[in-house]
């Protein structure tokens, strides 16, 4: 059975995610800082599907985390694929009215954890001479608008390590792809978007969908691309 360590595999998102890698066979190690939202994961997974979830509680933003999970992910079966959705934003102002505690909470979010984790990843795969990396960027990445300049530039951050891990992995049989979703339809987000462009946005499933393809030998030739999951936007 295939192994995937999912960062973020918890959350609204990575809930779904974590399902349908499951469904679609695949073994899930999900680390964890909530203990609320495993337990809810945990729960909702069929019994007999339950050894392929391996719940790891950890806070990867503290130093030494990452390098635990990841030992904790490699002993469990052959890891196949690693995927990234651990992120955040925070705040909405200009770029004069930013708080410099913000930007850097954003780039400790939304860029550190990948960096380190796919250190990582690359020397693993590149021994065993074969794996999958998939990461979650946004729409403000490659589409950067006003008033999201922490949020913009981590997330186009995550795509441009991307395509360097695409790169560098190519001669080892890795690739390396990331999603760029616009507004997620989440209930955190639901609790703000205005009901007409609420059906314009794009599902987790359809997320969930795009990973599971990804991971597939149907993918193998996809490699370093931005993934544009935008909905029905008019953009």
């Amino acid at each position: 059975m295939k192994s995937i360590l999912i960062t973020g595999g918890t959350g609204a998102l990575g809930s779904v995610v974590t399902h349908r890698l499951i469904d679609e066979g695949y073994r899930c190690v999900v680390p964890y800082r909530n203990e609320q939202e495993a337990q809810l994961l945990r729960a909702r997974i069929a019994p007999q599907q339950r050894d392929q979830l391996f719940l790891l509680e950890a806070d990867l933003l503290t130093e030494g985390e990452p390098d635990r999970v990841f030992d904790a992910a490699i002993t469990q079966s052959a890891l196949y694929g690693f995927v990234h959705l651990l992120g955040g934003i925070r705040g909405f102002q200009s770029i004069a009215e930013t708080p410099v505690e913000d930007w850097d909470f954003l780039f400790n979010l939304n860029l550190h954890p990948l960096f380190l984790f796919s250190r990582l990843a690359m020397k693993h795969f590149r021994e065993q001479g074969a794996g999958r990396i998939i990461t979650i960027g946004a729409m403000a990445a490659v589409k950067p608008s006003a008033n999201q300049a922490g949020y913009g530039v981590s997330k186009a951050g995550v795509s441009a390590l991307t395509k360097i891990l695409a790169d560098e992995g190519r001669s080892f049989g890795v690739t390396a792809n990331c999603i760029l979703p616009s507004v997620i339809k989440t209930d955190a987000n639901l609790s703000w978007g205005a009901e007409e462009d609420i059906p314009d946005w794009v599902t987790p499933g359809e997320i969930a969908g795009t990973i599971n393809y990804l991971l597939s030998t149907e993918a193998s030739g996809v490699n370093g691309s931005d993934i544009r999951l935008f909905g029905k936007l008019n953009i």
